[in-house]
C-alpha cells in the first residue's frame, strides 16, 4: 500500500485524463492543462523516490481536490474536465496515498556494522557462564 510508483502511475493517469477529457468534456483554458501538468510532474517525481518528490506530489493532489470545489461553485473551466465529485474523490485519495508514501521517500539510515578489527578483544575473566 506504500508504493511510490503506484501513486505516481495514478497521478500520471489522472493528468492524462485531464488533458484528453472525460467522455464528451474537453479542457477549456490554461487552468486544466496546468493542473494536469502538475499531476504528471508530481507523479513522475515519485518514481525517483527522493524526499523532495513529496512536496510537488502533495501540492498537485491537493490542487486537484480543491479544483473540484470550483466546479461546484459554477466555475468548471478552472478544474479538470471531469465530474467534480470524481475530481474531489481522486484528489483526496491521492493526498492520502502521498502521505502514506512519505515514509518510503525518506533516505535510508546506514547501519554501522562492526568489522572483526573493531570487535572488543575477549578478556580472561569471561567464563561464559555462571560461577
Amino acid at each position: 500500500m506504500r508504493s511510490a510508483w503506484s501513486v505516481g502511475i495514478l497521478m500520471i493517469v489522472m493528468g492524462g485524463i485531464g488533458i484528453t477529457g472525460f467522455g464528451q468534456q474537453h479542457a477549456v483554458g490554461p487552468a486544466p492543462y496546468a493542473i494536469a501538468g502538475l499531476l504528471v510532474i508530481g507523479g513522475a517525481l515519485l518514481f525517483l523516490r527522493k524526499p523532495f518528490a513529496f512536496y510537488p506530489a502533495i501540492a498537485a493532489s491537493a490542487l486537484l481536490a480543491l479544483s473540484s470545489v470550483l466546479g461546484y461553485l459554477h466555475h468548471p473551466e478552472l478544474g479538470l474536465p471531469v465530474p467534480p465529485m470524481l475530481s474531489l474523490v481522486i484528489g483526496l485519495y491521492l493526498c492520502f496515498r502521498v502521505l502514506l508514501v512519505r515514509s518510503t521517500l525518506q533516505p535510508r539510515k546506514k547501519r554501522a556494522f562492526l568489522s572483526d578489527e573493531e570487535l572488543p578483544a575477549p578478556t580472561g575473566n569471561d567464563q561464559g557462564g555462571a560461577q
